[in-house]
């Protein structure tokens, strides 16, 4: 296996890496990322993980980690095909906890480009540990002129945080740690029909670049709440091992949006999750996935939502 590169200083980009020009909001707010160009052609991308991408465990998110892939691979094709682009879909399977401060390599592969899709394989990893795999579609636009964004440019501060008051009876969840509470945080509401509905508030800050929510951030969201979800009905611990989601409408931003989950199966070592992630009557992103179950709880803790 291909050993990654050296460990070094917070924010010193590798010998040979360049930062992206073009972040959008959520970008910087998860970054720096840096890219270079492969002597056989595409590109390998890194970033170092901090305390702004922690879990509750105190490791890397799954989250975080899919927001970088998730951002490389649309930089993989727009700077391939020199096309435009937009997440379609993602089967995600984690293989190993990141710890935080890791320096986190990725490569992406370019399986099929037809006239409107991308199908590609995307792998990440440190040294020689793969964190986690992927294989993603997505659906090419507008053609891209290269340099149409500028030059790469310093990371301005982080965009203020404005949040407006939550809707009505919803409550946050507790213990969400730095990269939910960036990406949320997730909130949850219970139904007259004993079920749950969760929301969060999408801000300025979760822009991608286009005016609208990062696939990472709706990712991270109903990452959280299936995952609660299985939690809440299994009385244990739970994490991540894959999710499979599809992208059906952009999340626009300044809204409150709603997610709900349902568990499919569950037995003594894995729980089966449904989700589905919309704003007011429109679907921006159905779900799949396995949660691994761990030990119970220590003590009693609020019912996920479902």
């Amino acid at each position: 296996m291909e050993q990654g590169i050296k460990n070094q200083p917070a924010n010193d980009p590798p010998e040979g890496y360049q930062s992206f020009a073009h972040n959008g909001s959520f970008g910087d707010c998860i970054g720096p990322f840096y890219f270079r160009p492969e002597a056989t052609g595409g590109f390998r991308y890194v970033f170092r993980s901090a305390g702004v991408h922690a879990n509750p465990n105190g490791v890397t998110h799954g989250g975080a980690l899919y927001s970088f892939a998730d951002h490389i691979t649309g930089h993989a094709v727009v700077h391939t095909t020199k096309r435009l682009c937009a997440t379609i879909k993602f089967k995600v399977e984690y293989l190993a906890p990141a710890p935080l401060d890791s320096l986190i390599e990725g490569q992406v592969d370019l399986l099929r480009v037809t006239r409107t899709l991308v199908f590609l394989r995307v792998r990440l990893f440190a040294a020689d540990r793969t964190l986690m795999t992927a294989n993603g579609t997505y659906k090419l636009f507008a053609p891209y002129e290269p340099g149409q964004y500028g030059a790469a440019k310093p990371s301005p501060p982080p965009l203020d945080d404005i949040r407006p008051p939550v809707p009505g009876g919803f409550r946050p969840f507790p213990n969400q740690a730095a990269y939910a509470e960036l990406c949320g945080p997730t909130h949850y509401r219970r139904l007259d029909n004993g079920g749950f509905i969760n929301g969060f508030q999408s801000r300025a800050r979760h822009d991608n670049t286009n005016k609208v929510v990062h696939g990472g951030v709706i990712f991270t969201f109903a990452d959280d709440f299936m995952g609660r979800a299985a939690s809440g009905v299994a009385r244990r611990y739970a994490t991540t091992v894959a999710m499979n989601v599809e992208y059906l409408s952009p999340g626009p931003l300044d809204a409150w949006i709603e997610g709900t989950a349902e568990i499919s199966h569950l037995d003594d070592d894995l729980a089966f999750v449904r989700g589905r992630v919309f704003h007011a009557d429109r679907t921006l992103l159905t779900a799949d996935g396995v949660w691994r179950l761990l030990q119970p709880y220590v003590k009693a803790e609020p019912e996920a939502a479902k």
